[in-house]
């Protein structure tokens, strides 16, 4: 793709080129300075329209700061319905819980536990797992639910955050 010139008022110029498309890097010039902004790829498959929800992800969450910036936990709430297929589950110790990823095809095992004041988290895996391996972030919106046939728990990203724009003026 050819870049696009654009002149300031001194006219002078600066491009504009689209980059490698596979990473959703930009490369932008401007007035003689180089600026590459997007995000990291990651081999998952993209998540196509508005929000690709289909009824069934009986959780759904938005994703706080606190479930992406390295706390290495998924807080899921004080309710938790899955709980009740589980089997034994001792909200102390935690149960390893098997969750696939449905989006890229792949088996994780995490932890899940209850904490002391009632809310229940997904962790042991959590970051390395699906926050850095899907490059989750803020605002986006992610789903969940239990096969019982499979006797797991089933995982989802329904909907990316928007890109944030910089502005340079």
């Amino acid at each position: 793709m050819e870049p696009i010139m654009v002149e300031n008022e001194d006219n002078n110029t600066s491009s504009v080129s689209s980059g490698d498309s596979t990473t959703g890097f930009k490369t932008i010039m401007l007035f003689g300075k180089t600026i590459t902004a997007g995000f990291v790829a990651s081999n998952e498959p993209a998540v196509y329209g508005p929000d690709h929800d289909d009824g069934r992800w009986t959780i759904k969450k938005t994703l706080e700061l606190s479930d992406v910036n390295g706390s290495s936990r998924l807080l899921l709430g004080r309710k938790l319905e899955i709980v009740d297929h589980i089997g034994e589950f001792n909200p102390k110790r935690g149960v390893k819980i098997v969750v696939y990823d449905v989006d890229t095809e792949t088996t994780h095992t995490l932890m899940l536990k209850k904490w002391k004041t009632n809310s229940y988290v997904l962790n042991e895996g959590w970051t390395k797992d699906f926050v850095k391996r899907r490059v989750l972030k803020k605002n986006d919106k992610i789903g969940l639910r239990w096969k019982e046939h499979n006797r797991r728990l089933e995982f989802t990203v329904i909907k990316r955050a928007s890109i944030s724009t910089i502005n340079f003026f």
